[in-house]
C-alpha cells in the first residue's frame, strides 16, 4: 500500500506541476500576441509612414514589459513589406528539467507570435470621409 502511495502522490505532483507549466506557456503565449499586435497597431497609425518602424523600435520593450511568468528576456523583431508592418515576438518558457516536460516540436517551450497591422494614416482617412461626406450632404 505504501508503494502505490507513493507512485500516485509522485505522479499527482507531476501532473500538477505539467498544468502550471502549461497554464504558464499558454497565458504568455496570448499575452504575446497581444503585446505584439498592441505595439504593431499602434506603430501603424503614425502620422509619417517613415516613422513606423522607428516608433515600433524605440516602443517594443516598453510594451512587453515585465507580465510574463516563468520566461527569460522576451525579443521582438519589426518588419516593414510595403503597406503592411509585422511584429514577431520571441521568448523560451523556462523549465527545470526541459527534458522531462517537452513539447512535440523541436521548439519544445518557444513562443514565437507574429502579428501584422495595416500602415493607415488616419488624418487623411477622416479628412477623406469628411470630403466624401460633403458632396453627399449638398
Amino acid at each position: 500500500m505504501t508503494v502505490e502511495a507513493a507512485f500516485l502522490i509522485t505522479w499527482t505532483v507531476f501532473l500538477f506541476v505539467l498544468l502550471i507549466y502549461l497554464s504558464f506557456y499558454s497565458y504568455d503565449k496570448c499575452v504575446l500576441f497581444q503585446d505584439a499586435y498592441t505595439v504593431c497597431f499602434k506603430g501603424s497609425i503614425q502620422k509619417e509612414e517613415d516613422q513606423v518602424v522607428p516608433y515600433i523600435t524605440s516602443h517594443m520593450q516598453e510594451q512587453f514589459g515585465r507580465k510574463y511568468f516563468g520566461v527569460g528576456k522576451v525579443q521582438g523583431t519589426v518588419d516593414r513589406n510595403g503597406n503592411t508592418t509585422s511584429v514577431t515576438g520571441e521568448c523560451q518558457v523556462k523549465v527545470p528539467i526541459r527534458q522531462f516536460f517537452t513539447m512535440h516540436d523541436r521548439a519544445g517551450w518557444k513562443i514565437k507570435t507574429k502579428a501584422k497591422a495595416q500602415i493607415i494614416n488616419p488624418t487623411k482617412v477622416i479628412r477623406r470621409c469628411r470630403w466624401v461626406g460633403n458632396l453627399f450632404s449638398d
